[in-house]
């Protein structure tokens, strides 16, 4: 893969994320994205274990997001040291 192609694959998945975790405090507040679009501003008890979870898994997507982050170092720095030469 091109570094030009991975750079915008990395440059997607910190966006991805990034709305992901948008999301997700929204919905640990008790809201809901789609209901705020539709103008309904209520909002849910969230439970302690459910907000758990929640954090769990947006720590699970940011290791994901690290792991992307080392491969695309390695696509950088070979680009650049073919450049280079």
């Amino acid at each position: 893969m091109s570094y030009y192609a991975k750079l915008n694959e990395n440059a997607k998945i910190h966006a991805e994320l990034t709305a992901e975790i948008t999301e997700t405090l929204l919905r640990m507040q008790g809201f809901d994205v789609d209901r705020i679009v539709n103008g309904d501003l209520s909002c849910v008890i969230v439970s302690e274990a459910d907000k758990k979870a929640m954090a769990l898994h947006i720590e699970e997507r940011r290791r994901e997001v690290d792991e992307a982050d080392k491969i695309f170092e390695q696509v950088k720095t070979k680009y650049e040291s073919e450049v280079m030469q």
